[in-house]
């Protein structure tokens, strides 16, 4: 059995606002294990990102109430005062933003930002310090790593400015690594170079994967196990390839069939799921994916289903249609 080294449990997350407190994340619980890859998928306002920032520490303490433990190996970090969880980020786990583009620091240098790295959690000299900010760039992919060093944000393109926040991210070469979309707004060819670099790092440093994302296709590629999220929930959970052959929740297979078919000639248009996710607080009771749900029954709108696991405990389902042949987690 591997190491856990990551256990969310009954995440709940709500924000203060003038409208009173509304909630973002719902009871989230899952694992992470030692050299895994786990995908949080689900369309944009379904909560990924959000749980990303409450697991780094990284939301305001005054207006956002969380309950739950977040533990990472034996350490609670929702426990941790800003000065411990400091000396935990970037050396222990370390995150790759969604956006590289805003995500660096204008008025510093690419070699500057990266230098810090290893001012805050090592001993190393200032030329030891520069010489391994150096070789991580090189180490990534970066041409003419010297001559970046000296450069700013600006200077790079979205590709290179991906590789310099991967580059930050394994510079301390971190157990945990949390991508949320890492392949935004980058073409087709810097998104395949940008996947493929991040799965070389998992393999040669055996670093453990959180990976965020809507786009199904990384998620075949470089998944071990998926959650599927909607609404601040977890709705499905199952391995990568029970997720894509057997699908259960209505919403994961609403999900799966906006995939274009390349195979089927006929079938020009594609298959959307109607309607958007609900604003924070407008779901009160039911199933929140049941105004969207083509199989919608009168107790989907009354009563929330639980997490149900299958038989195999391979696969999990929020929903009502599996109550007879599930058993409740």
């Amino acid at each position: 059995m591997k190491e856990v080294l990551l256990e969310v449990k009954d995440l709940r997350l709500q924000f203060k606002t003038d409208k009173g407190e509304l909630p973002a994340l719902q009871g989230i619980s899952f694992q992470l294990k030692k050299g895994e890859t786990v995908a949080l998928v689900g369309e944009s306002g379904c909560g990924k990102s959000v749980t990303s920032l409450a697991i780094m520490g990284l939301l305001s303490r005054a207006n956002a109430q969380m309950e739950g433990s977040i533990r990472f190996r034996d350490i609670l970090l929702n426990q941790l005062s800003t000065g411990e969880l400091r000396n935990i980020r970037g050396k222990d786990i370390a995150m790759i933003f969604q956006e590289p583009m805003t995500s660096l620091n204008p008025v510093h240098t690419i070699g500057r930002q990266l230098e810090e790295v290893y001012q805050l959690h090592t001993d190393l000299s200032k030329k030891e310090r520069q010489a391994k900010a150096i070789e991580m760039l090189k180490k990534v992919g970066v041409p003419r790593a010297e001559d970046i060093m000296r450069d700013y944000p600006h200077q790079l393109s979205g590709g290179m400015k991906q590789r310099v926040m991967i580059a930050m991210a394994m510079a301390c070469n971190p157990d945990l690594l949390i991508a949320d979309e890492p392949t935004t707004a980058l073409d087709v060819t810097i998104q395949a170079q940008i996947l493929e670099l991040m799965n070389d790092l998992k393999e040669n440093d055996h670093t453990s994967l959180l990976l965020i994302t809507h786009d199904l296709g990384v998620v075949a590629e470089m998944a071990d196990r998926v959650l599927v999220m909607y609404y601040g929930e977890i709705v499905e959970e199952a391995d990568v390839a029970s997720l894509f052959s057997h699908p259960k929740h209505p919403y994961t297979i609403g999900l799966l069939r906006c995939i274009p078919d390349l195979d089927e000639e006929e079938k020009l248009r594609l298959d959307p799921i109607e309607g958007s996710v609900p604003l924070l607080g407008e779901v009160t009771q039911g199933c929140a994916f049941r105004f969207r749900c083509s199989q919608a029954e009168e107790r989907c709108y009354k009563e929330k289903p639980p997490l149900m696991a299958t038989g195999t405990g391979t696969q999990a389902v929020r929903c009502w249609l599996y109550e007879n042949k599930e058993m409740a987690v």
